[in-house]
């Protein structure tokens, strides 16, 4: 699925972003179900600006079929599975992100600090993240950003920034971030240890993305069965629970997800 020059590239900058993952098929019917739990209507302005989701663009949902479809898409795996150079991999339940046009009247619309998902002083291991653009993101759209320089360079970062009171939000210049456009389909995959967030959407489009992200299979029984629970009974993750985000049901309205052979091992049902 990648090539060596992409996997170098990946290990150098800590960022790839690679096109033509997830067919059109399958990212409209993840817009269609980020639509109808929000009940924004794209024609209908009045309808963008909801603060029950408003911030960042978090919508908590996570176990909509058309997410799972993504998750379990043969190639999104693929890449992941190149990138560890391991096969026996489970994936997140994630949510997904709906970003309106910035509007001149509401200030909720914001750019989330720049941050790491872990604490990069005490974090170890490989693990790698991703997002798939739902829509063509142009790099005014709320695109995925990040600061390979940091990531780059950081043993010495660490070491300078170790006492900050705040270090798990990197201060830098704005002509510090990188901004990763995509066309719709394209999975964006960074470190763990690199800083990021996403853009305001400047542009007059709107800006969708699903978060997917991959780890490699452990052997914690209690963990594999908290996995399965939280499938069985559209459950989010409990670090989304204690996150508090507003609009998040408990559990989640609709059926249980089907899954394919490949979604049962990536949940952990199935030994790899």
């Amino acid at each position: 699925m990648l090539s060596e020059t992409q996997i170098q590239q990946f290990k150098t900058t800590g960022v790839l972003v690679v096109p033509d993952i997830v067919p059109e098929s399958l990212t409209s019917k993840v817009t269609e179900a980020i639509l109808s739990y929000t009940g924004v209507e794209l024609n209908d302005p009045n309808t963008w600006y909801q603060s029950r989701f408003a911030g960042h663009g978090i919508v908590p949902l996570h176990h909509a079929q058309a997410l799972w479809d993504v998750r379990q898409h043969p190639a999104v795996y693929q890449v992941f599975a190149n990138l560890y150079q391991q096969h026996a991999l489970w994936v997140s339940m994630d949510r997904v992100s709906y970003k309106p046009p910035v509007s001149p009247v509401t200030r909720a619309w914001r750019r989330e600090p720049l941050h790491w998902d872990c604490d990069p002083w005490q974090f170890t291991g490989a693990s790698f993240q991703g997002l798939v653009y739902l829509t063509d993101t142009d790099v005014n759209q709320g695109a995925f950003c990040c600061v390979p320089s940091i990531f780059q360079n950081l043993p010495d970062y660490l070491k300078v920034h170790a006492d900050s009171a705040d270090r798990r939000f990197p201060k830098v210049d704005q002509s510090d971030l990188e901004v990763f456009a995509g066309k719709a389909g394209s999975l964006v995959v960074f470190n763990r240890l690199m800083p990021h967030t996403s853009l305001q959407n400047a542009s007059s489009l709107h800006r969708f993305v699903q978060y997917v992200t991959m780890q490699p299979a452990v052997s914690l029984e209690k963990e594999r069965q908290q996995r399965i629970y939280e499938w069985q009974n559209n459950m989010p993750p409990a670090w989304a629970i204690n996150q508090k985000v507003p609009g998040q049901d408990i559990p989640e309205p609709g059926g249980r997800a089907e899954l394919t052979r490949l979604g049962e091992k990536l949940v952990g049902i199935v030994d790899w």
